[in-house]
Parts: structure tokens; C-alpha cells; sequence
């Protein structure tokens, strides 16, 4: 399969199933039951054909509150040149100016615990929320000892002294199946960026803040190697380097997947190197990130799209102008 053939394959299956339709919503409704525990976000989809009641509608949001943080929309500037740094800078000097619309994003990265209510609900068997040329590879989606999952659990099951801990080992297609799951979808690599980027200090000449505290690297707020963890922590730490807006963990701890294609361009004298099979872009860095430049908001990477790693791992978000109004628009707060 040549270069274009993968692009064009990889674009499909990263932004065909961003945005629920009504009927896959319907779908998702008749599938799972609605309650504080899963599925709160199919409530608040803005479809003709369906409206909860007031109750329902104050509930939903309430939880989707205590697990989302607002992010108002704005212009970010992507490098947009995607090469990957291996010495420990990011050497793009191109950029490209995107406008993010308002979004509601996870404050935390996916449990291992969030992740087990998923596998446990089947959603290895799920088939309608996975692409149609990956079903046939599910199978191979299995944990050390064969049952589905990720790639490191045993039995189906994470390790127990780790429920709290962003889920790892998963390819780019087990996050994707769970965001569907959940009624949410990946952030796209600008959503992302502008996320962990907007509601800080003061800015460079790009208008590209480095990290969600400010512009200088702080080991104290964040998991990367110089923290001296060499492993994950819980989702919920590192409070002082969350975002103003409460999200936890832009950087550091696990690299995240987002809906974004990701080329690999090495350039050496006058030989142009390209990989020539599906990647996917990872932001934030993670535990074992040894380059500060490279746990940084404007930072972009990739892994191949059925990678498996000890160290990548997810978060969701939702379009906010797709849901339906709170129930009372003029004391609703949207932090």
C-alpha cells in the first residue's frame, strides 16, 4: 500500500465517526442503560427525535460537569510540518493557524478502572463502534493472558493497585471504540493543544504557550522522567499543573491519543525519509519522556495506529454546541 493509499485509509478511520449521527446515537440509547455511572452524554446529543425529561437533563449535566471542563473556542497555531524530533527539540518553523470551537474536555485521561467497565460491558463484541476494517483484528486486542483488553492486564482484569491510573496498552482504535461508547469522541490535535494552551499568562511570538502553568517547565506538576516516578500515577494528580479550567494531566504521566494523522518526516542531506504505514499523533508526553521540549503543549508525535505502549493512553471531549441547552441557562456554569 503506497503513502497516499495509507493517508487516505487513516483519515477515514480517524475522522469518520468524530461527530455521533442521530441514528447511531438512537443506536447507543437502545443499547446501554442512561445513568450517572455511563452513557450521561447521549442525553444531551441535540436531536429532534429525542429529549429527556428536565430531570434527566439536570442529572446528565451535572455529571458531565464533575467529569468535563469548558474550553472556550479560539485560534491555536499547529506546527504543521509533523516531524518528529528525536534529539529532543521540535524543529518546525511552519505553523498553521486553526480555529477550535467551544468544547467540553475530559479533566482526566481514561481510567483503568473506566476502561474495565467498557470490557466487562462487552465492548470487545461491540461491533458497531468500531471501523469496519479493524473488526476483524479484534481478536488480537487481548491482554497477557489471552482475554479481551489491554495489553498488559491479566484475566481481564488491571493490575489492582492501579484502577486510578490512566489505561495503557491500548491502540488508537480501543480508544476510539471507547469514546463511542461513552457518547463522546478524541479531541483533534487542535482541540487538544488549544486545551492545555489558552487560559495561561502571557504567550510567545506564535501565541503558543508551552505548558498548561505557564512557560516554564515545573518537575512538580507534572510526570516525565525528571519527576522520578518511572511509572504512571493516579489520574487525579499533579493538581498544580492542571489547566485555570481544572484539567488534569495535559502533560505528562501517558502520551494521549487524538484524531489526527500523523507523517514522519526525517530529513538527511537530500533523502527525504518517510514511514510508510498508518500513524496516529500523541500529545502531552509521558513518565518516561526525557526532553522537557517534548512533555510541551505544542509538541506533536506520533505512534503506528496499532501500537500498544506502556506509556499511551486517552482522554475524550465533546463538541459543546451539539448539546442541548442546561436546564437553566442563567445560573448553569459551564466550569
Amino acid at each position: 500500500m503506497n503513502l497516499a493509499n495509507v493517508m487516505r485509509r487513516s483519515a477515514s478511520l480517524l475522522w469518520g465517526g468524530g461527530t455521533a449521527t442521530a441514528t447511531e446515537v438512537t443506536e447507543d440509547l437502545s443499547r446501554h442503560r442512561v445513568d450517572k455511572d455511563q452513557g450521561y452524554a447521549l442525553i444531551l446529543w441535540k436531536r429532534e427525535d429525542f429529549r429527556p425529561d428536565s430531570a434527566s437533563a439536570a442529572d446528565a449535566w451535572e455529571r458531565l460537569e464533575e467529569d468535563m471542563s469548558f474550553v472556550i473556542g479560539g485560534t491555536v497555531f499547529l506546527n504543521c510540518n509533523n516531524t518528529a524530533s528525536f534529539v529532543g527539540s521540535n524543529r518546525n518553523t511552519e505553523v498553521e493557524e486553526t480555529v477550535v470551537a467551544p468544547i467540553y474536555m475530559d479533566r482526566y485521561t481514561v481510567t483503568n478502572a473506566e476502561y474495565l467497565a467498557f470490557v466487562q460491558a462487552g465492548g470487545y463484541d461491540m461491533t458497531s463502534f468500531w471501523p469496519d476494517d479493524i473488526i476483524p483484528y479484534l481478536p488480537q486486542f487481548t491482554d497477557t493472558t489471552g482475554q479481551p483488553g489491554p495489553k498488559f492486564w491479566q484475566n481481564g482484569r488491571p493490575p489492582a493497585k492501579k484502577h486510578n491510573h490512566p489505561v495503557v496498552g491500548i491502540n488508537w482504535y480501543e480508544a476510539y471504540a471507547y469514546a463511542r461508547w461513552v457518547g463522546k469522541r478524541l479531541p483533534t490535535a487542535a482541540e487538544w493543544q488549544w486545551a492545555a494552551s489558552w487560559a495561561v499568562g502571557d504567550t510567545d511570538p506564535l501565541g503558543l504557550k508551552k505548558f498548561p502553568w505557564g512557560n516554564a517547565f515545573d518537575a512538580r506538576k507534572a510526570n516525565i522522567w525528571s519527576s522520578g516516578h518511572n511509572d504512571t500515577v493516579p489520574a487525579d494528580e499533579y493538581y498544580d499543573g492542571c489547566t485555570p479550567n481544572g484539567i488534569y494531566q495535559l502533560i505528562g504521566n501517558v502520551w494521549e491519543w487524538v484524531a489526527a494523522v500523523f507523517v514522519c518526516e526525517e530529513q538527511h542531506d537530500d533523502i527525504q525519509i518517510l514511514f510508510d504505514h498508518p500513524m496516529a499523533e500523541i500529545r502531552g508526553g509521558a513518565f518516561d519522556t526525557y526532553f522537557e521540549t517534548q512533555a510541551a503543549c505544542a509538541f506533536r508525535t506520533g505512534q503506528p495506529i496499532l501500537n500498544r505502549m506502556h506509556n499511551v493512553g486517552f482522554r475524550c471531549c465533546l463538541t459543546a454546541d451539539s448539546l442541548l441547552s442546561p436546564p437553566d441557562s442563567s445560573t448553569h456554569t459551564k466550569d
